[in-house]
């Protein structure tokens, strides 16, 4: 495929407007691996600074999210680290159940054929998610029936305040990541040469209503793309 073909594959010309109006035209596109790793090592850094934060009794960043700790009863606390693993459980289960994969279509396949073939890919992935689910849901229960072992209040105030600092540096982690691959992305002009932000900090201070443009046509071209690589 020539270059400017691949242009147009990963990226896309963006109308900013303000009702019908177009205040401004940014062209965005698909970001690269050294892109990929300098939006993870950003986040990276901002999750590290947030965890130093959230452990400081005294600032901001704890009060509002760990300042009730106290007034907690023992079943919120319980609920608070059990949703806090979640995505642990989810993980466990991704690696537990693995994909299973359809048995490929014979070579000039007939309609009906195909048409098998498709129910059994959905079949397969319903079954798998249904999996997923079930397996979360059992570590959930499996873990709610030790900490309601726990008799000391004290140590599940403990594992509460590390579960919501995980919880919270994971939500920081992946808003950064996303954010930077979005500034890395968006570009002034059609060539994909000059960033149409001067800086990150730049990016993070525009409008919320700006970045959700931004961020939907990133996502439609990651999107397009799994579809062409499929």
């Amino acid at each position: 495929m020539s270059k400017l073909g691949n242009l147009c594959r990963w990226s896309k010309k963006v109308e900013i407007k303000d009702g019908d109006t177009v205040l401004d035209t940014v062209y965005v596109r698909l970001v690269g691996d050294n892109d990929y790793q300098g939006a993870r090592n950003i986040a990276l850094r901002y999750s590290k600074e947030l965890r130093v934060k959230l452990r400081d009794s005294e600032s901001v960043e704890h009060k509002s999210n760990l300042g009730d700790l106290d007034s907690l009863t023992k079943d919120d606390l319980v609920l608070g680290i059990t949703v806090g693993e979640i995505t642990d459980y989810r993980d466990e289960a991704l690696v537990s159940i693995p994909e299973k994969e359809a048995p490929p279509l014979p070579d000039n396949a007939t309609l009906e054929q195909q048409e098998e073939h498709e129910t059994l890919v959905v079949e397969l992935r319903d079954a798998r998610v249904q999996a997923i689910m079930e397996f979360m849901e059992k570590r959930s229960d499996e873990k709610k029936i030790e900490l309601d072992a726990v008799g000391s209040v004290e140590e599940l105030r403990e594992l509460y305040t590390h579960s919501i600092i995980n919880i919270k540096c994971g939500e920081e982690f992946t808003r950064i990541f996303r954010e930077f691959q979005v500034y890395s992305g968006t570009f002034k002009d059609k060539g994909l040469k000059t960033l149409a932000f001067d800086s990150f900090e730049e990016f993070s201070d525009c409008s919320p209503q700006l970045k959700t443009v931004l961020l939907s046509e990133y996502i439609s071209l990651e999107m397009s793309g799994e579809e062409l690589k499929n």
